[in-house]
């Protein structure tokens, strides 16, 4: 359980927004907190993968030559779109 003391200005931004998206407060806090450690999750991943980084690029001309571009002879996609 956690209690907060919100500064008067963000209160009021809380109680509209939320008001706006017709969700409770608790509601709207708790996406948005659960959006933001969503986000720094996302960024710890992403910084790792840049670290682990050797440089080395595959030319896209290279993959097209070895697995097709996805169409068939006549150019139609291979996969209906999702």
């Amino acid at each position: 359980m956690i209690t907060l003391d919100l500064p008067k200005e963000l209160e009021q931004l809380l109680d509209r927004f939320a008001k706006e998206l017709g969700v409770s407060k608790e509601k709207f806090v708790l996406q948005a907190i659960g959006e933001r450690i969503e986000d720094l999750e996302d960024l710890a991943v992403a910084e790792a993968a840049l670290a682990e980084d050797d440089g080395v690029r595959i030319p896209l001309a290279d993959i097209i030559a070895e697995f097709g571009d996805g169409t068939d002879e006549d150019g139609n996609p291979l996969h209906a779109a999702e």
